[in-house]
């Protein structure tokens, strides 16, 4: 398990390193007057980064390698509820983007957040509640009403 999550890092830290090299090449500019470059940059460094770190993780985990090996003896069994997770998450997201106009954005949004934080890990209802009503609202507000982009209204008229 352990060189799986190596070699996951290992990708991110070269599309990272792929990402800083193009964008390198787009021009960065500076702080204050940033290029077209300069926020792909800052991602592309953020990936290489966070891919270093998940590398590094398992080089510091204290793990028993006795229970891995006690714990994966038994029989392998076959979830479909974990195989079925990333469909539905793929369905609620295209669902998403059909439904973000007659809906409109707000809407749209707390009900899509709402059923992948309930896909990702089962909880009880209020936890999802919360965090996609707070996502949503804050969402809505930071790029609606601070950067003043324009999204759908919708069904809710009076946002």
């Amino acid at each position: 398990m352990k060189k799986y999550v190596r070699v996951d890092g290992l990708v991110w830290v070269i599309l990272g390193i792929a990402m800083c090299i193009g964008s390198i090449r787009l021009q960065l500019g500076s702080f204050h007057t940033p290029g077209p470059g300069f926020l792909p940059f800052l991602s592309g460094a953020s990936l290489g980064f966070f891919g270093l770190i998940q590398m590094l993780s398992t080089l510091f985990a204290v793990a028993n390698e006795q229970q891995q090996q006690n714990s994966h003896e038994g029989r392998m069994k076959w979830d479909w509820r974990k195989s079925l997770t990333p469909f539905l998450t793929l369905m609620t997201l295209l669902a998403y983007i059909l439904l973000l106009e007659p809906l409109g954005f707000v809407l749209t949004t707390f009900v899509c957040l709402l059923l992948l934080f309930k896909f990702s890990e089962p909880k009880r209802w209020l936890m999802p509640l919360i965090l996609s009503s707070v996502t949503a609202v804050l969402s809505y507000l930071l790029f609606s009403v601070w950067l003043q982009s324009h999204f759908p209204k919708g069904l809710l008229t009076f946002w």
